[in-house]
């Protein structure tokens, strides 16, 4: 949500306020895993139903409660650093874990992937369950659902990958991808049925790159592509098709068939950007054009006007 926009636009706060939370109902309940909302005070703002599989807790036990309550004494003074770190540094994201008291007075170490949002002022937090986890980094870094790397892999990743592309010159496509009817499905087959879809899609996407621990699942109907590529001729295109064409194929579902469509957004390194986050966000960019273009289709944040350009690639630049 770009809020500067918004305001820039006349939007009042009570239209800002009614934006983030369906913006934060959205967030929660595509969420397989447990799923928080946290305001500056740690009061808990929204909860998902995960959070009664894993703690016992509904979210409405949970709303109105300070998450400082629910910590082990011990681990306070180490969780709270955490929290205030995003506030006061550059970084967006954050991990750790703490041993939080559940319903039944046990206490079970839960993995927290924390994003703060400076808009809203509010802490969004992704929570998985480690108190029966053996390889604690490999749930950390990985969707409980589809089984692909997280978010907070990509964070890590993502510099990398960036870098080791710059030093032997080659080329680094991001992709971001968004579902196009994932909603739909939801709402009319439900959210089993949607998670059935996401895993289907997800083992689709993993078998279209060259390296499957580069296909990652931001959350919700959200995956981003990595492909590295020897030269500045890159098959972004060619692959961006392959790519619509796999989601295109239908999923069985309960004896129905199940069809969704993909918008993608591309951005290259170094070409477009050689910082992280300004690739994700022209990448992010470029995908939401390609919603507005139609749909199932893919948009390059810029073009690269070069021998290798097909003559059919969408661009967000001739858009504008």
């Amino acid at each position: 949500m770009n809020v500067k926009a918004l305001l820039e636009e006349g939007a009042g706060g009570e239209y800002l306020s009614h934006l983030f939370s369906i913006e934060r109902y959205a967030w929660m309940a595509l969420s397989y895993d447990m799923a928080l909302a946290v305001d500056m005070d740690g009061c808990v703002l929204e909860a998902n139903a995960a959070w009664a599989r894993a703690s016992g807790y509904w979210p409405e036990a949970l709303r109105g409660q300070y998450l400082l309550e629910f910590m082990d004494f011990e681990d306070r003074e180490r969780v709270l650093s955490q929290f205030q770190s995003l506030i006061t540094s550059d970084a967006a994201t954050t991990t750790f874990d703490f041993r939080f008291r559940c319903a039944d007075g046990e206490f079970k170490r839960f993995n927290w992937n924390m994003l703060f949002s400076p808009d809203s002022e509010i802490f969004y937090c992704i929570v998985k369950d480690l108190s029966e986890v053996h390889d604690l980094r490999h749930a950390a870094y990985h969707d409980t659902l589809t089984g692909l790397p997280n978010r907070l892999f990509l964070t890590d990743a993502l510099p990398r990958l960036i870098d080791s592309a710059a030093e032997n010159n080659h080329t680094l496509a991001l992709m971001f991808l968004d579902l196009d009817g994932f909603k739909q499905v939801n709402d009319t087959l439900g959210h089993q049925a949607g998670d059935i879809l996401l895993q289907a899609v997800a083992e689709r996407l993993r078998q279209c790159i060259s390296r499957p621990e580069n296909c990652v699942r931001l959350g919700g109907d959200e995956f981003v592509l990595l492909e590295t590529w020897p030269c500045e001729c890159h098959g972004a295109e060619l692959l961006a098709e392959r790519v619509i064409a796999a989601v295109n194929q239908p999923v069985g579902i309960d004896g129905r068939e199940v069809r969704v469509g993909v918008s993608i957004g591309i951005a290259v390194a170094p070409a477009d950007a050689e910082a992280p986050a300004a690739l994700m966000e022209l990448a992010d960019q470029a995908m939401y054009r390609a919603k507005r273009g139609g749909k199932n289709r893919y948009f390059y944040a810029a073009v690269a006007q070069d021998a290798c350009t097909s003559s059919g690639v969408e661009s967000a630049a001739a858009e504008a």
